[in-house]
């Protein structure tokens, strides 16, 4: 079964990102690998912090914008 997708959006009073599970938020740490959506598709990433917030993808890496949402999955 696939997971299904969650939403993950930026908490700027503790400088952290959150993923969304039902009725419960828990807050990402760097390292974490999950799956980000582009599209249609679940690309494999890893959330890293320097001096903001990025993910790393296999052949590149980007800057998570603080006031979007990008929907994820872990696998």
């Amino acid at each position: 079964m696939i997971e299904p997708w969650n939403r993950m959006a930026y908490d700027q009073e503790v400088n952290s990102w959150f993923v969304q599970f039902e009725e419960k938020a828990y807050s990402l740490y760097c390292g974490e690998c999950f799956e980000i959506r582009i599209g249609d598709h679940g690309i494999p990433c890893r959330i890293e912090l320097d001096r903001h917030w990025y993910v790393i993808l296999r052949e590149a890496r980007f800057n998570l914008r603080n006031n979007d949402i990008y929907q994820i999955r872990f696998v």
